[in-house]
């Protein structure tokens, strides 16, 4: 089983290995990390994030949608880096 979200956006692909996001303390608590993609993505993007089953999910799932609200800040990867596992991953082809 694929254990990954994976989306695109107009420009980039942004991958969650959900095998190397920090799993829950206990009784379905926050993670250690306190879901900094999702609050990244509040903060500084448009939503596409949610937490969904302890885990982060699209909020969106419409991929044209997607399309048209990610402002391709790469705030989520910066911040999962930051606090947490770093289980995000933004592919940006150049050319």
């Amino acid at each position: 089983m694929n254990d990954t979200l994976s989306f695109h956006t107009r420009k980039m692909t942004i991958t969650i290995d959900y095998s190397q996001c920090i799993p829950a303390r206990e009784n379905n608590a926050s993670p250690s990390c306190g879901f900094a993609c999702v609050k990244a993505c509040r903060l500084y993007g448009r939503n596409i994030l949610r937490i969904e089953g302890n885990r982060p999910v699209l909020a969106v799932s419409d991929q044209e949608e997607i399309k048209r609200l990610d402002n391709e800040c790469i705030s989520c990867e910066y911040n999962c880096g930051r606090f947490g596992p770093g289980c995000i991953t933004i592919d940006i082809p150049l050319g």
